[in-house]
């Protein structure tokens, strides 16, 4: 990011070189300035520079051509993650940066390179560089989308660098420059009728999945870390040719569909969305169908229990109210078929589950 100058008047001496250093100075999120001369007063700068020693200023009034060097290495770097991809195979090249570590690294090195090119920018020494700038953030982009990743954030570009590519995009494919679409929207099921193929509406779902347990793990840890071991399997199984990717789609479709009513799925068995947490963790502890009934009335009494003690306001930042609650709620628990000796354990998820489905 960088902060523009305008000179529309003269300034000489100690005047241009502190508003020149205003400029240059750097702090998180800028790291230069640049200056636009209207008036012509850069031919005082030498000028102003004479007061100071040769020693004190070197280094101070350098070509552009001595930022070449280092933005040809930016975009060597850059491109090295395709180097033996077809580039304009665009589902390949997303491909390639699959693995999060390769994503990290990618996204490093084209911060450089956009950096470097937003220097430089509109001078004619970045034009070689410019067609592949597009490229990249193409590429960035529909990464980004797919496997739902936060990280690749491009507010930290220049805004020369910002605008090409978002007009690269919006050229390419308006469909690139949207952001990813949650998958309990009816409009997911129409991103995927736009797949190109069933491999990439596999992928689509796949991270789309893993997005989704990656939010809510903590609302409920039962349901999702089933889900999570559930879908490692799938993709393992397809991994080893054991399912054709026919069948891994139509089973990907499933996990969406179970996950879109899970509310309803708590409804039908008497619960509320907050309670079907709960429940879910002591079905995990007596999954007997002998024990459905004990397992009701107790999701009902703890889940009763939080809500009253939760109506203090700021509850989960007061000890005196937490521990009200882990008291009783142990009490009910010692009172129930759930083992003793996985109180303690089972009352530390019970109040982890509170803060999150109770916070006031």
């Amino acid at each position: 990011m960088e902060q523009v100058m305008y000179l529309d008047k003269p300034l000489k001496e100690h005047n241009l070189l502190q508003a020149i250093a205003r400029t240059n100075r750097t702090y998180e999120g800028k790291t230069y300035g640049l200056i636009v001369d209207y008036f012509g007063v850069s031919k005082f700068l030498e000028k102003a520079l004479a007061i100071f020693s040769k020693q004190d200023i070197q280094g101070a009034l350098l070509p552009i051509e001595s930022e070449l060097p280092k933005l040809k290495q930016a975009h060597r770097k850059a491109m090295s993650f395709f180097d033996y991809i077809n580039r304009s195979d665009a589902d390949a090249c997303v491909q390639v940066l699959e693995p999060e570590d390769v994503r990290h690294e990618f996204e490093k090195a084209f911060k450089e390179f956009s950096k470097r090119m937003d220097m430089i920018l509109p001078n004619p020494e970045a034009s070689p560089y410019v067609e592949d700038l597009k490229f990249l953030g193409k590429v960035r982009q529909m990464a980004k989308t797919l496997y739902r990743d936060e990280q690749m954030d491009i507010s930290e570009c220049g805004e020369k660098v910002k605008q090409l590519i978002a007009e690269h995009l919006y050229a390419e494919s308006v469909e690139v420059i949207h952001e990813p679409i949650d998958i309990l929207s009816n409009k997911f099921d129409e991103r995927l009728e736009k797949a190109p193929s069933k491999e990439a509406q596999a992928a689509e779902m796949e991270h789309a999945i893993r997005h989704e347990i990656k939010v809510k793990l903590e609302e409920n840890p039962v349901y999702y870390t089933s889900l999570r071991e559930k879908l490692e399997q799938l993709i393992e199984a397809r991994r080893k040719k054991m399912m054709d990717i026919a069948e891994l789609v139509e089973k990907l479709r499933s996990m969406v569909n179970d996950m879109r009513n899970v509310n309803q799925q708590a409804q039908n068995l008497g619960f509320t969305r907050e309670q079907y947490p709960f429940y879910q963790l002591f079905q995990q502890i007596l999954p007997d169908e002998e024990h459905k009934d004990a397992i009701d009335a107790l999701t009902h009494l703890v889940t009763d229990i939080i809500a009253e003690e939760s109506q203090v306001i700021d509850w989960v930042n007061k000890e005196d109210v937490k521990r009200e609650m882990r008291k009783k709620i142990k009490k009910q628990l010692r009172a129930s078929v759930i083992p003793k000796d996985q109180l303690e354990n089972i009352t530390q998820q019970i109040m982890s589950l509170a803060m999150v489905h109770y916070k006031r």
